[in-house]
Order: C-alpha cells, then structure tokens, then sequence
C-alpha cells in the first residue's frame, strides 16, 4: 500500500498531536518542572506547525498558513534545545530561538506571499538546521552525557539537522521542480521522516523526564528547617551560611565551600527503585556529618547535591577535608542496591581566591562539579578565580 502525501500529512499531525497531549498532560499533572513546560512548548510549536501546513494542503493558498509554519517550526526546535540546556542547568538560550525566528520571520515576508508555500522554505530548514545541531551537542554534554536517552536524542538530532541542511541546498539548488527534490525531499518523504523522529524524540524526552524526577527523591523535603536527609535545607544554609562569610570576612578568616554532587542518582534510582536513591541520599548526609568539622555547616541544595561551609586555613587544608569525605563514602556499600558503592563528585572555592560571597563561591562551586561530572566523576577539582580578582 503507497501513503499518499495527504495521508502521511494527516498521520504525521495526528502522532504529534497525541504525543503532545500526553506529554503536556503529564507534565501539567505529574511533573510541572522547568523542563517539562519548556517541552511542551515545543510540542505545541509543533502542533501549530501542523495545522499551518494543513491549511496550505486544502487547495486554497492561505499566506499567513505558512508564515506561522516557518517561524512554529523554529520555536518547536528551539525549544527543544532550551529543554536540554534547562536539563543540564544551564540558561535557556531564548535570546537566541527570538534572534532566529525573528530572521525565519523576517525572510519568510522578504519573499512574499508571490512564493506561494515555499517562501522562507530554505530559510526556515536551515534555521531548523542550526537548532538540531545546537540540541545534539546539548544532549551528549553536562548531566546527560552519559544518559542513554540523551544520545538517542542527539541521534534523532543529527539526522533532523542532516535533513534539514540537504533539503534547503537541494531547493536553493535545483527548485520544487528539479528531479533530485521531487524524489528525495518531497513533502511526503519529509513527512515519514518527521514520523518516525517524533516518535523516537518523545519516547527519549519523556524517558528523561522519568529519570529527572526520580533523581529528585527525598532532597526535595523538607522537615523544619533541615531537609528530610537531615542536614540544613537550602534556604536555612543559604541563611546561615551568608552569617558565617560576613562573621569570617569581619574576623579575616578563611573559609573553603565543598560541594558534592552524588554520582549516577539517576540511574540508581531507575535500576534499583527509588528506595536504593533515598538511602543513598540520607547515607551521604549520614557521612557528611561524620566526616565534617564540627562547627562546619552543612546544606542539602537539591536532590544528590550537598554543600558544606568550613574553616580552612589554606586550600590544601580545604582539599585534605574534601578528600577525607570523599573516602568514608565507599567504606559500605548500599544495603538494597546489589551492593553498590557510592560516589560523588565535589567541588572546592575558598574565600582567599572568592571573597565572602555565598553567590560567587556557589557558582565557582557548581563550575568545578561540572568539571568532575564532565570527565566521569568521582573526583575533586578546585575553582580558582579569574585573573586580577583581589579576594575581598
């Protein structure tokens, strides 16, 4: 049996309609998180996208049908892209998905309603293009780049983006009318290709989605003042930690801020239940307030992510203390994860390179976890400041 255009058409809009719905309602529900809004964006661009297209397949040309298809399209890429910078907590990027739709807008009008339904054709592919390849590259960096739902994801990227790119050569190139296009680019083809990526994309996102939300687990309770791990909650050591730097600067003492990011919580609670990831978060806390100082304080940011605040004469002293926690966390092993042993990677930022800024020290702090996580984990790196900071 041979599809016709109108019918892959109709199935396309049909199978991204219902991913969209499901995976909006879900987030609406379940999940309603940075990510998940930022997705659902994309989902209903590309549902507007198929509407617009629609219109245009009716037999009667409606110009303003293709100057929303072109500038939706853009916005369902962009955001796409946005969703895996948020993923792996970095800004959003919207400045830039504005900056292009707005010149897929501008080209698309240039052209006129005189080029029927390919105006800004060409413009718009290769707008969709550029934000495929900026996706793919987010999908294998930062938190996900060892998730396997990621690397599917920038596959699926990669190829859209390879599409993309030789289907606006080949209509610069050759014309709607040209042979090469009529048998390889034609909107038909496209939209079987579009059929299977959606499906593969939506299977891969909401597969993160799962695994985010099961990465949160007990760091995101709170009981008083302390988290359900207990260990001051973020708020509280955001609090007490900014008294303890204005004290230490007054006293001009120096104090060192460790971060500690849990390896492969994720995974843990995927492959193990989300019980293996609460124990492992509350065994972290455990060991945090035995391996610290005394008088140190100790906060839990989020989810896997710790922070502790404590005196230290130099960075070696600073690096000597982190190493010594980093230690007692592989002394046992987990009770109910097939006996697996935890690790973690942390972060360093004193006052003597970072001043007594809990803002700069934290941000120097997540900086040098990222460094860790980037080349595998279970490691330490310091954040030294820039060049010409004075240290105050």
């Amino acid at each position: 049996m041979t599809l016709d255009t109108p019918t892959l058409l109709v199935l396309n809009g049909v199978v991204i309609a219902l991913c969209g719905v499901s995976f909006i309602l879900n987030t609406a529900f379940n999940r309603n998180d940075s990510v998940g809004r930022i997705w659902s964006l994309a989902f209903i661009a590309g549902m507007m996208v198929t509407i617009a297209h629609g219109a245009t397949e009716s037999g009667q040309m409606i110009w303003w049908a293709i100057v929303v298809a072109n500038v939706t399209l853009t916005i369902a890429a962009g955001s796409l892209w946005a969703g895996l910078r948020r993923y792996n907590r970095r800004s959003r990027g919207f400045w830039v998905i504005a900056t292009i739709s707005v010149l897929v807008l501008a080209a698309t009008l240039v052209h006129g309603e005189s080029a029927d339904r390919w105006a800004g054709a060409a413009e718009s592919w290769m707008a969709l293009a550029v934000l495929s390849v900026f996706g793919a590259l987010e999908a294998v960096r930062g938190r996900l780049r060892r998730n396997l739902s990621g690397r599917i994801l920038a596959v699926a990227l990669w190829v859209a983006a390879i599409a993309a790119t030789a289907r606006a050569i080949v209509f610069t190139v050759d014309g709607v009318t040209g042979t090469v296009f009529l048998t390889y680019f034609n909107t038909a083809n496209v939209a079987a290709l579009s059929l299977f990526l959606v499906v593969l994309m939506t299977v891969a996102a909401s597969a993160l989605r799962v695994q985010q939300a099961s990465g949160r687990a007990v760091g995101d309770l709170t009981d008083g003042i302390h988290s359900a791990a207990g260990v001051l909650s973020a708020a509280a050591f955001a609090q007490a930690a900014t008294d303890h730097l204005d004290r230490a600067k007054n006293a001009g003492v120096g104090l060192a801020l460790i971060g500690a990011d849990i390896d492969n919580l994720p995974e843990i609670n995927v492959a193990f239940g989300r019980a293996a990831g609460d124990e492992a978060i509350s065994r972290f806390a455990a060991k945090l307030r035995a391996s610290a100082p005394v008088l140190a304080v100790i906060g839990h940011r989020a989810s896997g992510r710790f922070l502790v605040l404590a005196d230290a004469a130099s960075a070696a002293e600073a690096h000597a203390l982190t190493e010594r926690i980093r230690t007692s966390l592989v002394d046992e092993p987990l009770k109910g994860a097939s006996l697996i042993r935890l690790t973690a990677s942390f972060g360093i930022a004193d006052t003597f390179d970072h001043g007594h800024d809990l803002t700069a020290l934290s941000v120097a702090v997540s900086t040098a976890i990222d460094t860790v996580k980037g080349r595998g984990g279970n490691d330490i790196a310091v954040q030294l400041a820039a060049a010409g900071h004075d240290g105050s």
